[in-house]
C-alpha cells in the first residue's frame, strides 16, 4: 500500500504517467498542425469600411447614404485588425465566408490552457427594422458541432443581446444587405 503524503498523484503506477503523457504529446502534436492550417490574415481595416467608421464617429455625414462590398477576406482582415487591439480577447486566425443564403461561417482559433483550439460557427443574418439580426445556427470544436442544448443556450443570448440594438440605438440604418458568394454588399444610411 502505497503512502499517503503531501502529493498522492506521484504515487501512480506507471501506466498513468505513460497515459498523461501521450495526451499531453497529443495535445502539443494537435496544436502545431491546427496552427498551420488557417492562415493569419493581415490586421487591416481596409479603406472603405475605415471611412463608414470614421463617418459615423465624426457624425457629419447624417443624412448621406453608404454602400460598401465586403468580401470573405475584407471581415477577416477586418476581425483580426479588431483582435490586435484587443489582445486579451484569446481568439486568432479569423475566417469569414458570406453565402448566398445569407449564411455567415466563422471559423478560427481559440486559445484556451495554452493550446490554439479549433472553433467555428454558422450564423444566418436577416434584416429586421433596418437592423441586422443573426440567429446562432451551429457552433463547434474541431470538426465537433456542439450539442442541441448548448446551441439554444448560447443562441437565446444572443437574442437577448440583440435587442439592445434597436434602429435607434445604431450610428448607421442600414437599408439592404445582399449576400452573394464570398461577399456581402451593404448600403444604409448614416443617422
Amino acid at each position: 500500500m502505497a503512502k499517503k503524503g503531501l502529493f498522492p498523484f506521484f504515487k501512480r503506477g506507471r501506466h498513468f504517467w505513460i497515459t498523461v503523457l501521450l495526451l499531453v504529446s497529443n495535445g502539443l502534436a494537435w496544436n502545431a498542425a491546427v496552427s498551420t492550417n488557417l492562415p493569419e490574415p493581415e490586421p487591416i481595416l481596409r479603406p472603405e469600411i475605415a471611412e463608414i467608421r470614421d463617418n459615423w464617429r465624426s457624425g457629419e455625414a447624417s443624412g448621406e447614404t453608404f454602400t460598401v462590398v465586403v468580401t470573405d477576406q475584407m471581415a477577416a482582415e477586418a476581425i483580426a485588425w479588431f483582435l490586435e487591439r484587443y489582445p486579451e480577447i484569446p481568439f486568432s486566425h479569423p475566417q469569414v465566408h458570406f453565402d448566398p443564403e445569407g449564411v455567415v461561417t466563422g471559423r478560427g482559433l481559440a486559445h484556451l490552457l495554452g493550446l490554439r483550439t479549433p472553433v467555428f460557427g454558422r450564423v444566418s443574418v436577416r434584416l429586421v427594422d433596418q437592423v441586422p439580426r443573426a440567429t446562432l445556427e451551429e457552433i463547434g470544436v474541431a470538426s465537433a458541432a456542439a450539442p442541441p442544448f448548448m446551441v439554444d443556450a448560447l443562441r437565446a443570448e444572443i437574442d437577448r443581446q440583440q435587442q439592445k440594438f434597436s434602429i435607434g440605438a445604431l450610428p448607421i440604418v442600414i437599408t439592404k444587405i445582399e449576400f452573394r458568394e464570398g461577399e456581402v454588399l451593404v448600403e444604409g444610411v448614416y443617422r
